[in-house]
């Protein structure tokens, strides 16, 4: 079951990451701002993450605070990938190889918060 958990966690990820971010989040997070499209994608995270956690039984105060915690390191990860992309411009060119680096970077992140969110939900 604790597999399980973590499948659900990553296919999340994958669905608020790359099936469910409007134009309007994409455009905001490769700049940084505004923030209210930037936080309306963590906030879509944040729900699957809390709808995961919930539906594998996890006490409601945790299923609150692991989404409230996916909610901030989601928002703050996009927020510095997208304000660092819009100072660096070769950040921005996804034929040069930095794009990528930072690209991975910002993935490998938001597993590491997955992984957490999972590791401190089978602790319940």
């Amino acid at each position: 079951m604790n597999i399980a958990l973590l499948i659900c966690l990553i296919t999340c990820h994958y669905l608020a990451d790359f099936q469910w971010t409007t134009p309007s989040m994409i455009a905001a997070k490769s700049e940084g701002k505004p923030l209210m499209p930037i936080l309306n994608h963590a906030g879509v995270h944040a729900t699957l993450i809390i709808l995961c956690l919930c539906a594998f039984g996890k006490p409601w105060v945790l299923c609150i605070l692991l989404s409230l915690t996916e909610l901030l390191t989601h928002f703050l990860i996009d927020l510095s990938k997208g304000r660092l992309t819009a100072h660096y411009p070769t950040l921005a060119d996804n034929t040069k190889k930095p794009f990528w680096q930072l690209y991975g970077l910002d993935q490998l992140l938001h597993l590491w918060v997955i992984a957490g969110i999972w590791y401190v939900a089978t602790l319940s």
